[in-house]
């Protein structure tokens, strides 16, 4: 009696995995790699190396290396507003502005992480668009903010105003903190400070009944 061959699902349920381990070794191995040494000084070869696996891998599932930093850097962003919102529904839901502060704040907190410095902070304005950069931001923080910003003009504690324009001015505002952190000499005493002027920020934002 012949013996069946594997069932074609399986072989492309088998050819997906590994595919995806493929392409999951590779962001990590680009992910240490830019983090440590800029994606300037990142050489294809490098990355390939720390990945183990062939240079045709790398090209099969990235057009160049600008591609592969682009998924590096939209998991970094995934990753910081998954913090930044985590810390933020910490807070009560009927304290919208509490739930702002906490997020920002936890914000400042993961910027201080050296892979979201070099990546996000440093390297992605020199490497990505900024139709690019937006795109991610997007996906991955103006809804949020806009939500929590949405709620808390609802409740009134909030002061109302025009929301599309006020969410992507805080998001620019706490890029900037972040920014201003990295770049400085010591980033702890730079954290403090602008921990302080964010916070003053948004009790700015209340609305004149709820002060």
């Amino acid at each position: 009696m012949a013996v069946k061959s594997e069932h074609p699902e399986g072989q492309r349920r088998s050819q997906a995995e590994r595919s995806a381990t493929t392409r999951a070794a590779l962001v990590r191995a680009a992910r240490e790699l830019f983090a440590r040494d800029g994606y300037a000084a990142t050489g294809r070869e490098a990355i390939v190396e720390r990945a183990g696996v062939t240079r045709g891998a790398l090209y099969h599932h990235f057009a160049d290396k600008e591609a592969l930093f682009r998924s590096v850097f939209e998991e970094i962003e995934a990753e910081v507003m998954a913090h930044s919102a985590e810390a933020a529904m910490a807070v009560a839901p009927e304290d919208p502005l509490g739930q702002l502060r906490a997020g920002s704040l936890a914000y400042l907190d993961i910027a201080l992480d050296p892979a979201v410095q070099r990546v996000c902070l440093l390297d992605a304005p020199a490497v990505l668009s900024p139709a690019i950069r937006q795109e991610v931001l997007e996906a991955s923080a103006v809804g949020l903010v806009r939500e929590v910003l949405s709620a808390g003009m609802d409740a009134g504690a909030v002061r109302r105003q025009p929301l599309d324009p006020l969410t992507h001015l805080l998001l620019a505002a706490l890029h900037e903190a972040a920014l201003y952190v990295a770049r400085s000499g010591d980033q702890a005493a730079a954290r403090a400070e602008v921990g302080t002027t964010v916070e003053h920020l948004i009790d700015g934002l209340s609305a004149p009944a709820a002060r």
